[in-house]
């Protein structure tokens, strides 16, 4: 076993492992407009879905996301409403309530879940534009679209977003041959 060993020379370092490179994967790829026109079309309920699917990519490249359980969290909030909306009517009628007294118990609910829609989409919306900017995404967003137009805003610029490929991960070249090593004194 020593006589493999000193066939190696001493003074030549041996390459180390390559470095982990995490692989970018494409972002969703569906045209603004087309996120536009189908959250108009669906009443919003299709922008909160895209921004789950943005918040997916997001955790994909990160490997976590802050942003995804306050997405679904906002998302549901649609379904939430509505079977609010649907207790409260069954709750009318099997009480025998006066209907004022049950018209004035929903406004203040409505009140509430429009309050909790309102703060869910703004956590949301911008956690996910704080990833967004962050390495190794870094695309750079202002804070009125986001507040405005949120995962349409987004998808503009992840439409032609272009994944960083492993040159530029590294901040420089890749180096692939080995140093040169003067050779070391004979005695």
């Amino acid at each position: 076993m020593a006589g493999t060993m000193s066939t190696y020379p001493p003074y030549v370092a041996y390459p180390s492992a390559p470095p982990v490179v995490r692989v970018v994967p494409d972002p969703p790829r569906l045209h603004w407009g087309w996120v536009f026109g189908l959250s108009v079309i669906t009443l919003g309920f299709f922008g909160q879905v895209w921004m789950i699917v943005q918040s997916v990519w997001v955790r994909k490249v990160f490997g976590r996301s802050k942003a995804l359980p306050w997405t679904i969290a906002y998302a549901l909030t649609l379904p939430v409403t509505f079977l609010l909306a649907i207790g409260i009517g069954v709750f009318g009628v099997l009480s025998h309530r006066d209907p004022a007294e049950i018209q004035s118990l929903s406004g203040i609910l409505i009140i509430f879940m429009r309050i909790a829609i309102f703060v869910l989409y703004l956590v949301s919306v911008y956690t996910l534009r704080g990833e967004l900017e962050s390495s190794p995404i870094e695309i750079p967003l202002g804070g009125v679209m986001t507040f405005f137009f949120g995962p349409i805003y987004f998808q503009y610029h992840l439409f032609d977003y272009q994944v960083p490929d492993e040159v530029h991960m590294f901040r420089g070249p890749l180096r692939t041959e080995l140093p040169q090593m003067a050779e070391p004194p004979r005695s």
